[in-house]
């Protein structure tokens, strides 16, 4: 594969959205990972073991999205094989993060699974949400698994693991990722009782979203 350089741009753009994702709360430490398409058949995803609140440039890796060959010598999240089938099932995307929110977390390590619709910010920005039981960190199963179920969404609960959330653009995928954890911090502040919308109200949302967009 011939692999031309990243642009500057790009590089400062990832380090931008790494950090904004502390700061908005969704990891903290070495939690979560981050990747990003980029040119033909490449992507951006940050190192194993690295804080994305404090990434740098030397902590991005650059992968073949296909084969999952390592192109610029840095050794990627443990993770990777993850974002890479997400990627590979979704031409549609080009943001992956992998996060760690304290509401959301604490959900996917309750034996239930609630309806989330209980702001519009559900309906109407993320849609679908998934998910998985537990499958080791970091295998080729927990790949498998998280990529069948971003087939249709965009958000994925790994069971007493943390979330995955795929979009187009840093700043849609994050905020997809801000918004299910404000709807988990109100499901478990309710004491599990908030109300979800009703089935018909988000229909018409979505006719609304799909008429004025």
């Amino acid at each position: 594969m011939i692999v031309h350089p990243v642009p500057e741009e790009e590089i400062k753009s990832f380090i931008y959205w790494a950090h904004k994702a502390e700061r908005l709360g969704l990891v903290t430490c070495s939690s979560g990972n981050l990747s990003h398409r980029v040119g033909d058949g490449c992507m951006l995803i940050s190192t194993t073991g690295s804080w994305l609140g404090q990434l740098e440039e030397s902590q991005i890796a650059l992968l073949s999205t296909g084969s999952g060959e390592i192109l610029n010598g840095r050794k990627a999240s443990g993770e990777s094989a993850m974002h890479r089938a997400i990627m590979g099932c979704r031409p549609d995307i080009d943001t992956v993060l992998h996060f760690q929110s304290p509401a959301a977390t604490t959900l996917a390590c309750m034996d239930l699974v609630p309806d989330y619709n209980v702001i519009i910010e559900v309906p109407v920005y993320i849609g679908k949400i998934s998910c998985v039981p537990f499958v080791m960190p970091g295998s080729q199963m927990l790949a498998e698994a998280v990529a069948a179920e971003m087939m249709d969404s965009s958000i994925v609960q790994m069971r007493n693991h943390g979330q995955v959330v795929c979009g187009s653009g840093y700043a849609g995928t994050i905020q997809k990722a801000v918004f299910f954890e404000l709807a988990c911090t109100i499901i478990l502040q309710s004491n599990m009782k908030a109300l979800p919308l009703p089935e018909v109200s988000i229909q018409q949302l979505k006719h609304y979203i799909q008429v004025n967009n």
